[in-house]
């Protein structure tokens, strides 16, 4: 029995000190914009801050280059916006594909930091 006890109550430590750890790691945010004709470069400039999430972007001005470089993605139409989330290292999650750069936008504008 005790050892049943000592088991759950070291499972629970573990359990908590993971769950706190997590919550210190900040999200950060890689962009790829595919602009196409229009320039929609001056609406994301401004998340590319220390007061945003976001760390790193790449524009792309020409449709068929970014159909080119990123197959894996199906660019159907420019202006495109894919928000990726890093985990520090190389892999990257997308969290948001859309044509809507006001709907990316409104997505990143969730991202600012809280002020220290």
């Amino acid at each position: 029995m005790k050892r049943l006890i000592l088991i759950c109550s070291f499972l629970l430590l573990a359990f908590i000190i993971g769950c706190s750890s997590n919550e210190n790691v900040d999200t950060k945010y890689f962009l790829l914009i595919v602009e196409g004709d229009e320039n929609i470069s001056d609406k994301f400039s401004k998340f590319i801050s220390n007061e945003y999430s976001v760390v790193k972007s790449e524009y792309l001005t020409n449709l068929n280059i970014a159909k080119e470089k990123y197959p894996k993605y199906e660019i159907e139409k420019a202006p495109a916006v894919f928000i990726f989330e890093t985990g520090g290292g190389e892999l990257k999650q997308l969290k948001l594909k859309t044509y809507d750069v006001e709907e990316a936008v409104k997505f990143l504008e969730k991202t600012k930091k809280d002020s220290q």
